[in-house]
């Protein structure tokens, strides 16, 4: 009886030990896995975004360090034009190595026909109920975060009214005085479709536009290819007016040269910013997350004084230099001439070789 009672508390002891050991065994492997959870979630979690360069791209990675703050993000920058970018996601399909995507030139619609992009969450991108309605695209990939207007600069020390017309330009108190953008340029190509629709063409039919501008040339002081030409000459005051873009009249403007922006009562041609998730993206909550960042009022109005884009949301309040230049406003979004891409896109080709035709003679 004594030899089983000293076995039962052996047995009683044994037990006790091996139950301690393995709850520290237990509790040992998880405070383990805890500490490296706790440490891979302080790793930056990497984003990369696509920027057009020059001052808007200055802008965003200026604010860029604000968004990387907020979400604990290492965002790379990459600077990407419209066409190359979407170039550059094709080649990628099956591994892309971008995540956000900015277009100026229409081609998400092409991007998201390719599968291209991915559906954007509203739960995520929770700005997207404070656009302008037509700044959210119907097929919920892609939205405007900013725009602008083809309309008409001006010297504003030399010309007594602001224009209020694309037939302005034909006035005679301006022969002589015109810029005139090549179509090599995607403003002066808008400007040529402009002037095919005010003289009842399409998209698909530039002759009207092509036969009144044969009537300009005899007043134009130049036709340059650059945009940046386009400065100089009002700078040295070789032009009095040219149809040209809304942003870059800001840009002129803060470099010191007497210009302002004038939108046509027939209407200015809308050209949209957007602002789209790669299909395949490694971080897609992440990617979303960015995009609202662009939308948010404050990011807006520092959008618009860093690369002249236009806001959509309607919360952004511009300061009165950025305001008087730029068309802000959902009436002044609503306006704006929507072109067709697709036409535009496909037709260029041949009426490059028609417009080249016309300068040449």
């Amino acid at each position: 009886m004594k030899l089983n009672k000293k076995w039962l508390v052996f047995l009683i002891v044994l037990f006790a030990f091996s139950f301690s050991g393995c709850q520290g065994s237990s509790s040992g492997a998880d405070t383990s896995s805890d500490s490296t959870g706790d440490a891979s979630s302080k790793d930056p979690q990497k984003l990369v975004v696509t920027s057009f360069g020059g001052a808007i791209q200055e802008a965003q990675e200026e604010y860029i360090k604000q968004f990387e703050e907020e979400y604990n993000a290492d965002v790379e920058v990459v600077t990407l034009y419209s066409a190359d970018a979407l170039a550059k996601m094709r080649a990628e399909k099956n591994n892309p190595s971008l995540d956000v995507v900015l277009f100026s030139g229409g081609q998400e619609q092409i991007a998201k026909d390719e599968g291209l992009l991915m559906e954007l969450d509203k739960s995520i991108i929770k700005n997207m109920d404070n656009l302008y309605e037509g700044a959210v695209h119907p097929d919920g990939h892609s939205v405007t975060f900013g725009y602008e207007s083809l309309g008409l600069i001006y010297d504003e020390n030399r010309v007594a009214a602001p224009p209020t017309s694309w037939k302005d330009l034909w006035k005679e108190e301006y022969s002589g005085n015109v810029g005139l953008v090549d179509i090599s340029n995607t403003y002066g190509y808008y400007f040529l479709l402009a002037a095919s629709l005010m003289e009842g063409g399409s998209e698909d039919n530039i002759q009207p536009g092509l036969d009144i501008i044969t009537k300009l040339i005899p007043n134009t002081a130049a036709i340059v290819s650059a945009s940046p030409e386009v400065g100089n000459l009002f700078a040295q005051e070789e032009v009095m007016i040219a149809p040209f873009d809304s942003g870059y009249a800001y840009t002129f403007a803060e470099q010191g040269v007497p210009v302002n922006f004038a939108t046509p009562d027939e209407g200015g041609i809308g050209i949209y910013m957007t602002a789209n998730v790669v299909q395949g993206s490694k971080n897609p909550e992440l990617a979303q997350q960015y995009i609202d960042f662009l939308l948010r009022p404050e990011i807006q109005a520092l959008t618009a004084e860093g690369g002249g884009y236009s806001p959509t949301n309607v919360h952004t309040e511009l300061p009165e230099k950025l305001s008087d230049i730029l068309p802000n406003g959902e009436e002044s979004f609503n306006n704006l001439i929507h072109l067709d891409l697709e036409k535009v896109n496909n037709n260029r080709s041949a009426y490059t070789e028609q417009w080249n035709k016309l300068i040449s003679n």
